[in-house]
């Protein structure tokens, strides 16, 4: 992070405990924000972008769970699958996680990465239904790491699958996505897990 102003610092150091503190007491979160961000900016590099839409990438990373405090902890912990008005409340997460940055001052506007970031490209994501490049590449670089670290982390109803596992998964799943940002976030994925030998179709 060399060249960074002392303030730009600040509030990055600021954005990285604020995410953590929501992973706080829940040991399947633990880390998510971090490993997101990590593999969120190098596919970023590999898609060539700037590095201040990178550190953008990165803020982004931090906070995009932090609309999770508004959902009960019982929730958030339960041990069988939600019910279709428990996953209704998790739906709003991105929305009340723009809404809350709405009234914080950060040196970037990371609004977009929060609430788009469950967007998907073929238009079945939430909370507003976006569909091709109505998604911002960035919510987009959030989507795609965010849904393999989900992946490869075990939740309270279901154990962790395989880097290689999850990579298959983001496969059946490359709908969700712009080819380049597939294409760019899947090497980075599997690099990073040591999973990805090429094998995966691409084209």
């Amino acid at each position: 992070m060399a060249g960074r102003s002392s303030t730009e610092l600040t509030y990055l150091a600021l954005a990285r405990e604020w995410g953590q503190s929501i992973e706080f007491g829940n040991r399947h979160f633990a880390g998510h924000c971090l490993r997101v961000a990590q593999n969120a900016v190098a596919t970023a590099q590999a898609l060539g972008l700037d590095e201040q839409t990178q550190t953008v990438i990165r803020v982004g990373a931090y906070l995009h769970n932090v609309g999770r405090i508004r959902v009960p902890r019982d929730v958030q912990n339960k041990a069988t699958p939600l019910t279709r008005e428990e996953f209704d409340l998790i739906e709003m997460v991105p929305i009340w996680g723009a809404e809350m940055l709405a009234n914080v001052e950060l040196p970037w506007d990371v609004r977009p990465i929060v609430r788009w970031h469950h967007e998907k490209y073929d238009g079945s994501g939430y909370p507003d239904r976006l569909r091709g490049d109505e998604i911002p590449i960035s919510a987009q670089i959030i989507g795609i790491t965010n849904v393999y670290d989900a992946l490869t982390t075990s939740r309270e109803h279901r154990d962790a699958l395989s880097p290689r596992q999850a990579l298959a998964e983001l496969t059946n799943c490359r709908s969700w996505w712009s080819k380049k940002v597939f294409e760019a976030g899947v090497p980075v994925l599997g690099g990073a897990s040591g999973a990805y030998a090429g094998s995966l179709r691409l084209a």
